[in-house]
């Protein structure tokens, strides 16, 4: 009966953990990161965090690499921002790595058929990979690809530099930079998905 006693409290031990984990993941994620949003006229004004929902078929954590994975038909929901991929890892500082002010989150990575929107604007491409220090968003893949509203634009590589408002769109060998912009998309940016 004891070891029964013991295999329960083990268990709970483990969920506990896990959960504790996810709970602060998702706590930095809400209060710390928006993948590449755009940043607006209220953003100095304090705003309460928005709910963050990831749903997966999986999820791994690894304490030692300080990092979390989401497998599986990935869904992150923020907001009027959706992130879809096969699969979304979470980076973040450790205690030694992290600078005061500095988001928990290190980096996003997601690979996989990943498909970005945000309102109007919408990003698709194999692989994103956000910097949140540097706030810099890279999608690689061979048909990288930015949407707002009717504009778009493709490339091999795609760099959204967000605090500079700065976008750099590499070809391959094979294929070169395309754009089209539509004369009735407002401001004609494709600078921020």
């Amino acid at each position: 009966m004891w070891k029964d006693s013991l295999v329960k409290t083990r268990k709970f031990q483990i969920c506990y953990s896990a959960s504790l984990v996810l709970l602060l993941i998702l706590l930095s994620l809400l209060t710390q990161v928006s993948f590449a949003a755009p940043e607006n006229e209220t953003a100095d004004k304090k705003q309460p965090p928005a709910d963050l929902k990831i749903t997966s078929d999986k999820m791994v954590a690894s304490k030692d690499r300080s990092m979390v994975e989401f497998m599986g038909k990935v869904k992150a929901v923020r907001a009027d921002s959706v992130l879809l991929a096969d699969s979304v890892k979470v980076f973040f500082h450790t205690s030694e790595t992290k600078k005061e002010g500095q988001s928990n989150v290190k980096r996003i990575l997601a690979t996989g058929n990943v498909e970005y929107t945000e309102g109007e604007r919408k990003a698709f491409s194999e692989q994103a990979d956000y910097d949140t220090a540097d706030q810099i968003l890279v999608l690689t893949g061979d048909q990288a690809r930015l949407l707002t509203g009717k504009s778009w634009i493709t490339g091999k590589k795609i760099t959204l530099f967000k605090a500079q408002d700065r976008v750099v769109v590499e070809s391959s060998e094979k294929t070169r930079v395309e754009a089209f912009f539509d004369a009735e998309d407002q401001d004609g940016s494709l600078g921020e998905p």
